[in-house]
């Protein structure tokens, strides 16, 4: 019975009895990236100079600047796909404003400053929870959403190492035909996983939390959401590499998706430093200033433009939430949270 009211009130308990000591492994393995980046970065930033980089950045032209922009924008909307899938799942049924608002706001504060699960977690939380939905639910919804980032990465990283064999020619002095089986075994690794989504349909159980995974349909589209997303968000910073050296967008989607895992893992804030040394060590052929310029480029447009944005949706949705509360108060304005069909 009080699991039963646990689960009815949204309180059941959702951490592990090793969290403390998975948070202090990937805090140490965050450590040891980042140290790593940071030394390629001081190796990197020995071959040129800040002149040749800004050089560089007052070189690009307006239109490549508007359509690194116009890219970033649209890789935002379909990030909107990522909450509606979660949402949909769990059986909510929220406003596309909602879903917007919320999907925007926490996507940019985790992008500019890191720790995804308190950043973009509280943001999540403070907007659905005035929709209706559970506390135990948003932290479902967080989930999900990081899964469907996942799926998409592995599956744009396994196709592009498959059908693409320059993107080993930084390592292939050290593991010839690396990329290949590393491709192959990602793509395996994503259609397995479609595979138990769309046979295996039993409850899981998380003390008295209950939930299904995704079935094949939901996970299809999951998988192509998170390409499609990456795609765009790739294709922003691919507009502004340099000609010389730069590999085929294939190839550099892939490098774009290891730079996002890598970052991911180094905990930094982000992933500043540790994304920027990934994509110059991937690209060896390509001018170091020049990248170096597309990568401060595209950091202003796809991280930093939609921070600051993203701080003003916040601040309206509290200012839309204190309004409320009043009118409600006086009866002028009836609550509509979410439903749950």
């Amino acid at each position: 019975m009080e699991a039963d009211e646990l689960r009815a009130r949204g309180d059941a308990p959702v951490r592990g009895k090793g969290g403390m000591l998975k948070q202090w492994i990937g805090a140490l393995l965050g450590l040891v990236v980042l140290g790593l980046a940071i030394w390629g970065i001081r190796m990197i930033a020995g071959q040129v100079t800040l002149e040749e980089v800004l050089a560089d950045i007052r070189a690009t032209p307006a239109h490549l600047l508007v359509a690194a922009a116009a890219s970033a924008a649209v890789s935002y909307v379909v990030l909107v796909g990522y909450d509606w899938l979660a949402t949909r799942h769990l059986g909510y049924s929220i406003r596309w404003p909602t879903l917007a608002a919320a999907s925007f706001a926490s996507f940019t504060m985790s992008h500019a400053l890191g720790v995804t699960v308190l950043t973009g977690g509280t943001v999540r939380y403070r907007i659905y929870t005035r929709a209706g939905v559970k506390p135990v639910d948003i932290a479902m919804i967080i989930l999900l959403c990081g899964w469907t980032f996942w799926l998409g990465i592995i599956a744009v990283a396994g196709l592009g190492l498959v059908v693409s064999p320059d993107l080993g020619s930084a390592f292939k002095d050290i593991v010839p035909g690396w990329e290949r089986w590393a491709g192959a075994a990602l793509l395996a690794c994503t259609l397995g996983y479609l595979l138990l989504a769309s046979l295996w349909r039993r409850e899981f159980r998380l003390w008295s939390y209950r939930f299904f995974i995704p079935d094949g349909r939901e996970t299809v589209m999951q998988i192509i959401i998170g390409a499609v997303d990456l795609a765009f968000a790739g294709g922003a910073l691919y507009l502004l590499l340099p000609d010389a050296g730069a590999p085929g967008l294939l190839t550099f989607l892939t490098i774009y998706a290891v730079a996002m895992v890598t970052g991911a893992l180094s905990h930094s804030p982000g992933g500043l430093g540790v994304f920027e040394a990934v994509v110059l060590l991937l690209m060896p052929e390509a001018p170091k200033a020049g990248v170096l310029a597309a990568l401060v480029m595209f950091r202003l447009i796809y991280t930093y433009i939609p921070f600051l944005l993203g701080l003003l949706v916040i601040a309206w949705q509290e200012f839309s939430a204190v309004r409320a509360k009043r009118l409600a108060r006086k009866g002028l304005l009836p609550r509509g949270p979410a439903t749950r069909g």
